[in-house]
């Protein structure tokens, strides 16, 4: 991946044990989540993204999957 790391990049994670599959975090941020058709769950791309796909991400989650790294 060739592209530099941004200062309003974040590290982030996916927790799919909760998830619903309603696909929000797919339409929102498809650079970095895919959809696992055979699991029906998301799937990380990258795990760094700007800081407001993040925070996107994580307000429009219904079931919380998403959540920065410390």
């Amino acid at each position: 991946m060739g592209s530099e790391r941004r200062d309003t990049d974040k590290d982030f994670s996916l927790i799919t044990a909760g998830c619903s599959g309603c696909r929000a975090c797919v339409e929102l941020a498809p650079d970095h989540v895919a959809w696992v058709e055979g699991d029906e769950r998301p799937m990380l791309l990258s795990d760094v993204a700007p800081d407001a796909v993040v925070a996107e991400l994580i307000a429009f989650c219904p079931e919380d999957c998403f959540e920065y790294d410390e």
